[in-house]
């Protein structure tokens, strides 16, 4: 009888895990990923945007990550802006989107660029676009 459930049990394993499953075995680093654009001037200075936008494209929904004080001076001294983070990684996971990141100064947009991003199991990741924009003045 002992046998029996054993067998039982371990056919209910298998058959429990759809494909999706097997590829992610939930084993997940601690690590928050946050996926950032530089904004530089042409002579690689940062640039500080009054504002910036992120939408996803598929669905036209706005995605922009909110910034605290703390980390809002930080980044745009330093001309680095978010894009993408793992706060997205469930709603996205096993999916890929593009997204567009727009910066404004004075209300007019002066930098735009297109990304495509996805997520896993855990994280979200980078596919294509430039993460390193340049400003001519």
């Amino acid at each position: 009888m002992k046998n029996f459930f054993l067998i039982l049990f371990i056919g209910f394993l298998f058959t429990a895990c759809s494909e999706k499953d097997k590829a992610c075995n939930g084993i997940c680093s601690e690590e928050y990923r946050t996926i950032v654009v530089y904004v530089k001037n042409s002579q690689g200075e940062p640039v500080i945007l009054d504002s910036f936008k992120v939408v996803d494209l598929t669905t036209g929904r706005d995605i922009t990550l909110p910034l605290n004080d703390y980390t809002n001076d930080y980044q745009r001294e330093r001309g680095i802006y978010p894009i993408f983070s793992d706060k997205y990684a469930r709603e996205y996971k096993e999916q890929q989107t593009q997204i567009k990141f727009s910066g404004f100064i004075d209300g007019h947009e002066v930098v735009s660029e297109t990304y495509k991003v996805a997520a896993d199991c855990c994280h979200v990741i980078h596919l294509s676009g430039d993460l390193e924009l340049v400003i001519q003045e």
